[in-house]
């Protein structure tokens, strides 16, 4: 009898597997036919001259004018029952916002089809998308009903834009003092990062709500070369070193150390890039802990053994995303 079994089992596997590697599959696929309409955003369209083709690119590229900015209040779009619970006194454990740009629907798709779902099944939580504002009208349009849909997109008034990130990191805590202000912890996390959610959950358990927690940086240096993505001139920090700070791609915000953050953010002077802004600069005035933790990694690539040992691994795009969560769940995949 035994022997009859393990060959059906065996079978059993395969089969399973085989679904799974096929609903990544038409997944891919039915997002890229979603996104079929929006193809001009990135490519532009073919009746469009050159000149305009530059005067895009110049858009894309260029730092914004940010006159307008360091004191947006308003939204475009958010969910208003997003942290509404049967218990209005029950603490929300996690509340996860995702940096995402306005034209990556295929990435905020994986992310709700893979962990997002998980983590909500597995603890008391919340996941929702911060996004900035877009100039073009069907990509708008799209997010409108993908909102509508989903509920679960915040949307800022500033232009999205690398170099306004900080105004976003500062909307998501405004944001979630107003409207979620019952959560022990605030997640904050790019549209690239896979979490692997039973590690997040045993290394945030039991950690303290007065702290921040990521993969923290001491001693790093202002890039000073002009043609990098970091580049930072004297006129906008002329110090020799940042204060110690975590990475961007993904940190954890104690739940009651939110509204000091906020405050102090509110006096210190616009900095552009947002990990060092909030968890650095920010934190020191808060006089706020920053905590290393090795199971989240700034890595730029992340093979599957490295996901399987950490809790969050940065760099993994949509496809990738998927993968990962159905070999992780459902594969046996053998690492040393």
């Amino acid at each position: 009898m035994q022997t009859h079994r393990v060959p059906y089992l065996k079978m059993c596997l395969v089969i399973v597997s085989v679904l799974m590697f096929l609903w990544v599959i038409i997944a891919e696929r039915k997002n890229r036919d979603c996104s079929k309409n929006l193809r001009d955003v990135e490519v532009g369209s073919p009746n469009h001259n050159k000149k305009k083709r530059r005067q895009e690119k110049i858009k894309i590229t260029a730092p914004p004018d940010n006159h307008e900015s360091h004191n947006i209040k308003d939204y475009v779009l958010y969910p208003p029952n997003l942290c509404m619970q049967k218990n209005s006194s029950t603490q929300l454990d996690y509340l996860i916002v995702i940096f995402s740009a306005p034209k990556n629907f295929d990435r905020r798709n994986a992310i709700r089809e893979t962990w997002a779902s998980e983590i909500k099944e597995k603890s008391n939580s919340r996941t929702a998308f911060l996004l900035a504002k877009t100039e073009n009208g069907k990509v708008q349009h799209a997010i409108e009903s993908e909102a509508y849909l989903h509920a679960d997109i915040i949307q800022g008034t500033h232009i999205d834009h690398y170099r306004n990130l900080t105004l976003k990191a500062k909307m998501m805590m405004r944001w979630v003092l107003k409207h979620c202000p019952k959560v022990s912890f605030l997640i904050k996390c790019d549209d690239d990062t896979f979490v692997n959610v039973e590690n997040l959950l045993k290394v945030m358990k039991n950690k303290r709500t007065d702290a921040i927690y990521g993969h923290l940086y001491a001693n790093k240096r202002p890039y000073r070369e002009p043609s990098s993505k970091w580049y930072v001139s004297k006129e906008e920090y002329n110090g020799i070193e940042y204060p110690p700070f975590v990475a961007g791609a993904f940190y954890v915000l104690g739940g009651s150390i939110l509204r000091r953050l906020y405050d102090a953010s509110e006096q210190e002077p616009f900095f552009w890039l947002e990990d060092v802004f909030l968890t650095g600069f920010v934190a020191e005035k808060a006089g706020v802990n920053r905590t290393h933790e090795s199971s989240i990694t700034d890595e730029q690539f992340s093979p599957v053994c490295l996901a399987l040992k950490k809790a969050a691994s940065h760099n993994i795009r949509a496809q990738a995303m998927r993968l990962f969560w159905y070999q992780i769940h459902y594969s046996m995949i053998k690492c040393l």
